[in-house]
């Protein structure tokens, strides 16, 4: 079992490798276009769900079936590229739609502090 400060080390590995191996690799598709956000290893380095964004939010159903076509290919450079681990994680990315959130959070929060009250006429 690996400890927490390996899974992160390991978790951070793969996310440096990745933000930099997909832009080169995948440079003329929109899997260029993605920022990863966060890398989560199981206990046993085995599975690694990789959460993303896209910049272009109308193309992210094409982007996952880019990624999901890709996964082999991606998994195979991942593990030539962390060649201390015994095994190289399986990979699942994910959509992760927590900055569309915030967005939306801080427009609606914006919208509130610029309605007027009902008792602020005369400011």
């Amino acid at each position: 079992m690996a400890g927490e400060i390996r899974r992160r080390k390991v978790a951070s590995a793969i996310s440096r490798f990745l933000s930099t191996f997909l832009v080169s690799e995948y440079g003329d598709t929109p899997v260029a276009m993605i920022q990863i956000n966060n890398v989560e290893m199981t206990v046993d380095l085995r599975f690694a769900r990789i959460y993303y964004h896209t910049f272009n939010g109308e193309e992210k159903d094409e982007i996952q079936t880019l990624l999901d076509k890709s996964k082999k290919n991606i998994r195979f450079k991942l593990a030539t590229h962390l060649k201390t681990l015994k095994f190289a994680p399986d990979i699942v990315f994910i959509f992760d739609d927590s900055v569309e959130k915030s967005m939306r959070i801080e427009k609606i929060f914006d919208e509130m502090k610029n309605e007027k009250k009902p008792g602020d006429e005369n400011v």
